[in-house]
């Protein structure tokens, strides 16, 4: 019997490889193709200056844009290069897949290293928390911005970016909350305020947009406990990971898996369609 290998009425590029590839990567390609799209339009329509790179990333329809950018044309290399088994984009979607797998190791290791191991943070000097200060800078200068940080200490229950305790006291660093003992002692518009996003909201369903005033200087720390999240939203962020070990495991092996496994379904459609070639050849 001859061997399936040169069996000419046989094809060594399984279909089941071949459209589980297509299938993925096409709805990647669609679901991407509309974010960029509605991002887009949603940049034009607020006219959105970018002069640095904090403006770029503190903003989410621009970080929503670039991923939306980068996982449209992954997903048409992977579904270009399944579909007519196309060598070349088949490889570009295999080591792009791979990049990306071994950059986010890194990135769990830096994480790793930043919330368990605080000596360590300490002696390489890695203080990511100083980076988000530009977002109490620019806090009112984008409402998109300005909404993000909202729902960002409201979801965590915190208050500035610090990785301590005193995290409210961040807010000092805007122009309209900085309290200065000049700007304390007139109690001039919001100055020594914390945004209402700080504060411990009650279950009416009503919002106190107030309830943060003076909470940087007059108030007595019984008081500020009992109206505001004190501390900083590194901080919030730090504690919650470590009192959540398993569930953070879990999230990070149903990010890397799927990848690992569109990887390997990428090298065995590779390694069929070599054979197949070689089936021609042989024919020949």
């Amino acid at each position: 019997m001859p061997s399936p290998w040169y069996d000419p009425d046989r094809s060594a590029v399984s279909l089941l490889v071949k459209y589980t590839l297509f299938l993925v990567n096409i709805l990647i390609f669609l679901i991407s193709g509309t974010v960029v799209a509605l991002m887009t339009w949603v940049l034009v329509e607020k006219e959105k200056k970018v002069n640095n790179a904090y403006d770029f990333f503190l903003d989410p329809a621009c970080v929503l844009c670039l991923a939306g950018c980068v996982a449209f044309v992954i997903s048409f290399l992977g579904w270009f290069g399944a579909l007519r088994e196309n060598m070349p984009s088949l490889l570009a979607y295999k080591y792009t897949l791979m990049a990306i797998f071994f950059l986010e190791i890194a990135l769990i290791i830096i994480i790793f290293v930043v919330v368990y191991v605080p000596d360590a943070r300490q002696q390489l000097n890695i203080y990511p928390e100083d980076s988000l200060t530009q977002a109490i800078v620019k806090y009112r200068d984008d409402d998109d911005m300005q909404n993000l940080i909202d729902g960002i200490q409201q979801l965590l229950e915190c208050c500035g970016t610090s990785n301590d305790d005193i995290g409210y006291k961040d807010w000092s660093q805007n122009a309209y909350f900085n309290c200065t003992p000049e700007l304390e002692e007139s109690g001039f518009g919001e100055s020594c305020s914390v945004p209402f996003s700080c504060c411990i909201q009650e279950n009416s369903g009503l919002v106190n947009y107030l309830c943060g005033k003076d909470m940087q200087s007059s108030k007595s720390d019984d008081v500020r406990e009992e109206t505001i999240y004190t501390k900083g939203c590194f901080k919030s962020i730090t504690d919650i990971l470590q009192s959540n070990v398993l569930v953070v495991g879990g999230v990070i092996i149903g990010i890397l898996i799927p990848q690992m496994l569109l990887t390997f379904l990428t090298g065995k459609l590779i390694s069929q369609i070599e054979i197949q070639m070689a089936k021609w050849k042989y024919e020949r």
